[in-house]
């Protein structure tokens, strides 16, 4: 028994098959430009604010707390807006949750930090 078509006609494939209707699935370069320009912004979002609170005290003044904020929401913004316009680009549902689920993650969490290390004091 031989290797058969798709179709399940008994016509045997050649030795090698390429179907012009299957999709390629790859990476394109602007793709991979994309993502690491996102996973730069919630790198800056998360670990930005530890260099200006340190993660260790339990009160900070209100100005580096304003200012630890908003290197998070400047971070969710860069991966935000890199997601968005690669959404656009190409049509992929996946850059709108690349771009959505870790943004609302960080941006909650900086708020609850920045509220407890304001209500500590």
């Amino acid at each position: 028994m031989g290797d058969t078509s798709p179709s399940g006609s008994p016509k045997r494939l050649p030795l090698r098959f390429e179907n012009p209707a299957v999709h390629r699935i790859g990476w394109h370069r602007e793709s991979l430009i994309s993502l690491a320009v996102v996973a730069l912004g919630y790198l800056i979002g998360l670990v930005g604010p530890a260099l200006v609170v340190p993660p260790g005290t339990r009160t900070a003044p209100d100005n580096e707390i304003r200012v630890a904020f908003g290197i998070t929401v400047l971070g969710v913004a860069i991966a935000v807006v890199t997601a968005i316009l690669a959404y656009r680009r190409r049509r992929n549902w996946s850059w709108l949750v690349i771009g959505s689920v870790p943004a609302i993650a960080l941006l909650l969490g900086g708020a609850i930090l920045a509220a407890t290390k304001a209500g500590g004091s």
